[in-house]
């Protein structure tokens, strides 16, 4: 994998731009039940995004820069991943008086970079929403989020975040992520992953007692997906437990299908989960493996939502009778990325 230089430039200069009042809106703020139910819609397939993202590359753990002039969003994460995406700055949120400043005409923020914000704006205009048209407004964070979001879907964006500088949070939305390694000098290279299922010694033919582990745990990972997202949506409009309590009994029951489906050794990943889960067993396919006495990888192919076509590979070993996984990876044009 090559090396990936960052270029440390932050957005230091957006701080210190919320001085003035905010405006005052020239319309109402409704946009009736069809908008709100673009917000939720928007916040939901924000969460999916967001979700994949962190599984694959550790979004919310990976510290960040952004050069306006190039126009990307540089991502590196824990384990040395890099994420280069194109970016767009939807606006800014002054923590200090509660105040949102749109990207598109923001003092700080290229021209080039607020066409984001614009669609969103065209939006507004076009339902009469006066959050969306109004250049500064108090709000609240959650509401930085759902411009975000909404900016996000519009747009047909790949993410959306929100970068801390100060007391300032500058909310974006991300392109598609292009993933490396900052390898050191001494570090030995892996061979570029090949998409071929069958090349590298994999075979068509796939134990039965290994075909049995793999789609055990598929299935197992996607009965929890779906029970922690109908409780995660029961409990937003029931409010009877903190979104905290419910993250915290979702990390608990995937930590009991980890002990139960993997070795002792695997430590889970942080969780996400959506509407439409990462593995599902009516749409993976496993297609090859290659066994090497108790060891064993195993190659699938998922379809996605939208018809998109993800790769994995499967790591066990045989242990007391019994297949465990040690990994689970999805494997990128530029090699592989643990999501177990």
């Amino acid at each position: 994998m090559r090396l990936f230089k960052l270029v440390k430039v932050f957005l230091l200069s957006l701080v210190g731009c919320s001085n003035s009042s905010p405006e005052t809106p020239q319309t109402t703020n409704s946009g009736g039940n069809g908008h709100q139910e673009m917000l939720e819609r928007s916040m939901e397939d924000l969460r999916i995004k967001t979700g994949l993202h962190d599984r694959l590359w550790h979004l919310s753990e990976a510290t960040w820069s952004v050069d306006q002039k190039l126009g990307q969003i540089v991502f590196t994460a824990p384990d040395g991943t890099v994420a280069t995406c194109p970016v767009q700055i939807i606006g800014t949120y002054n923590t200090a008086d509660s105040t949102w400043l749109w990207g598109w005409e923001h003092p700080a923020v290229r021209p080039e970079l607020g066409q984001h914000a614009q669609r969103v704006k065209e939006y507004g205009e076009a339902h009469q929403i006066s959050d969306l048209t109004t250049r500064k407004l108090a709000a609240t964070e959650l509401q930085c989020w759902e411009f975000a979001a909404l900016a996000c879907k519009l747009n047909d964006a790949q993410g959306a975040y929100r970068g801390p500088t100060g007391p300032t949070l500058v909310f974006m939305t991300f392109g598609q992520p292009t993933l490396t390694k900052a390898a050191s000098e001494t570090e030995v290279k892996e061979p570029a992953f090949n998409p071929d299922p069958l090349a590298d010694g994999f075979t068509a033919d796939i134990p039965t007692d290994v075909r049995k582990a793999v789609t055990g745990f598929i299935a197992a990972r996607y009965n929890w997906e779906v029970v922690a997202w109908k409780e995660d949506e029961a409990n937003r409009h029931s409010r009877k437990q903190s979104s905290e309590e419910v993250t915290r009994v979702a990390e608990e029951s995937y930590a009991k299908l980890i002990q139960e489906w993997c070795v002792p050794e695997v430590k889970p990943q942080p969780i996400s989960y959506g509407s439409h889960p990462d593995h599902d067993p009516a749409k993976e396919k496993l297609i090859s493996a290659k066994l090497s006495g108790s060891d064993c990888r195993v190659r699938t192919q998922a379809t996605g939502p939208y018809g998109s076509v993800t790769d994995y590979e499967y790591q066990l070993r045989k242990k007391d009778g019994r297949w465990l996984l040690t990994h689970l990876y999805f494997l990128g044009d530029d090699g592989k990325y643990e999501c177990l």
